[in-house]
C-alpha cells in the first residue's frame, strides 16, 4: 500500500481573496483575537479549532492518504460527491469544477455556489465522464482534488502538494468485498468525507439520521435491470452485485436481476439482457434529460422483445441516486418507488 502525506501548501501568487479565504481569515483573527482575551475560566477555552483532530490517515484505493489539516478548496472531477459535501456543510470551500450538476438533485444555494465558479472543462468520455487537465487542475489551487482515479494522476498532484480522494467505486482496482453492496457503503464513504473535511462528528450524526430511511422492508415490485446506455445506444450496461443499485433496488422492492454478478458494472449484448427479461427497466443517465434515456434504451435494437418494454415499464433514473455510494444514494428508493407508482 502507497502513502501520501499532505501539507498546507503555500502560494506563490495569492490571487485576490474568495468567500472560502475570507472566511478562514476572519476566523483565524477571532482565534487570535479570543486568545489575547480568554481567561482559564471562560467558554472560549475549549473551542474546537478547524484542525482539531488532524492530522488524520484515511486507506482510499490502496493509498494511505494523511491530511495535516482539513480541506478548504476542493476541487470536484464530475460531481458525483456533490451530495456528500452538500449534506456536510462544505459546497463553500468548492473553488473547482468540471461540470455543472443535473438540476433537481440539490439544494439551491448549491447551485447559486457552484454557477460563481468557471467550468474547468467540457470534454467528456464515452461514460460521460469528465476530462481535465492537470494544469486547469493547479490553476484552481487545490488542496483536495476528488475524482475517479482514473481521470487524474494521484502521483503528480501529491507531488505538487495536493491530495486526491477518490470515492470507492470509481478506484481502478475496488477495495476486495466480501458480499454484495450495502447501505454501509454510503455511511463508510461519508465517514471518510467526515474526517478529510473536519466533519467526523457531522458525519457520525448524519449516518444516523440516514440509516432509519433504508431500515423498513419494502413490499415487492418484481423484478429490475438497471442500465447504462452509451455510445449511441450500441453498448448496454447493466449494474450487478457490487452496485449501489442493489441495496437502491432492494429497499424500492425490486429485485436487481444482475445481482448474481458479481461486479459493478459491465456491458452484455441485448440477447443476455432478453434472457433475463426484467419485468421493469430503469435506464440510469448522467446527461440530458429522462425521456430522452428512455427513447436511447427502446430505440436500440433488440430491446422490443423486452417484456419491460412491450409493457410500457421502462423508467429512467439520474444516476447520482445510485453511484457512487452517497446521501443521494440513500433518497434513489423513494425515487424509484415515485417512478414505478405511475406504471401500469
Amino acid at each position: 500500500m502507497t502513502a501520501q502525506t499532505l501539507r498546507r501548501r503555500s502560494r506563490r501568487h495569492p490571487s485576490a481573496p474568495t468567500a472560502g479565504i475570507a472566511v478562514l481569515l476572519a476566523a483565524a483573527t477571532a482565534a487570535v483575537l479570543s486568545g489575547c482575551g480568554t481567561t482559564p475560566g471562560s467558554d472560549s477555552a475549549g473551542a474546537a479549532t478547524p484542525d482539531q483532530g488532524f492530522p488524520v490517515t484515511i486507506s482510499n484505493c490502496g493509498t494511505e492518504l494523511t491530511l495535516d489539516h482539513r480541506s478548504e478548496r476542493i476541487v470536484l472531477v464530475n460531481d458525483d460527491s456533490l451530495a456528500n459535501l452538500e449534506a456536510l456543510g462544505a459546497v463553500d470551500r468548492v473553488v473547482g469544477i468540471t461540470a455543472q450538476p443535473a438540476p433537481g438533485l440539490y439544494e439551491q444555494s448549491t447551485y447559486d455556489a457552484l454557477a460563481r465558479l468557471e467550468t474547468m472543462s467540457t470534454e467528456k468520455n464515452s461514460t460521460g465522464g469528465s476530462i481535465v487537465s492537470q494544469e486547469s487542475i493547479l490553476g484552481a489551487e487545490p488542496d483536495l482534488v476528488i475524482s475517479p482515479e482514473n481521470a487524474v494522476d494521484r502521483a503528480a498532484l501529491a507531488a505538487a502538494g495536493v491530495a486526491v480522494y477518490t470515492p470507492t467505486a470509481y478506484c481502478s482496482d475496488p477495495p476486495s468485498t466480501s458480499g454484495p453492496a450495502t447501505f454501509d457503503r454510503v455511511w463508510s464513504e461519508l465517514r471518510d468525507y467526515g474526517a478529510i473535511l473536519g466533519e467526523a462528528e457531522r458525519s457520525d450524526e448524519l449516518v444516523g439520521e440516514l440509516t432509519e430511511t433504508v431500515s423498513a422492508p419494502a413490499a415487492s415490485a418484481g423484478t429490475a435491470a438497471a442500465v447504462y446506455v452509451s455510445s449511441g445506444g450500441t453498448v448496454l450496461s447493466p449494474y450487478g452485485a457490487q452496485s449501489m443499485v442493489t441495496p437502491v433496488f432492494e429497499a424500492a422492492g425490486l429485485t436487481n436481476v444482475y445481482a448474481d454478478v458479481d461486479q459493478r458494472v459491465f456491458d452484455v449484448n441485448v440477447e443476455d439482457l432478453v434472457s433475463r427479461d426484467p419485468e421493469t427497466v430503469v435506464v440510469l443517465y448522467s446527461s440530458g434529460d429522462g425521456p430522452s434515456a428512455v427513447d436511447s434504451f427502446t430505440s436500440a435494437p433488440g430491446t422490443q422483445s423486452l417484456s419491460a418494454v412491450r409493457n410500457g415499464r421502462v423508467v429512467a433514473l439520474p444516476f447520482p441516486y445510485t453511484d457512487p455510494p452517497s446521501v443521494l444514494s440513500v433518497r434513489g428508493p423513494a425515487q424509484l418507488k415515485g417512478l414505478l407508482t405511475g406504471l401500469r
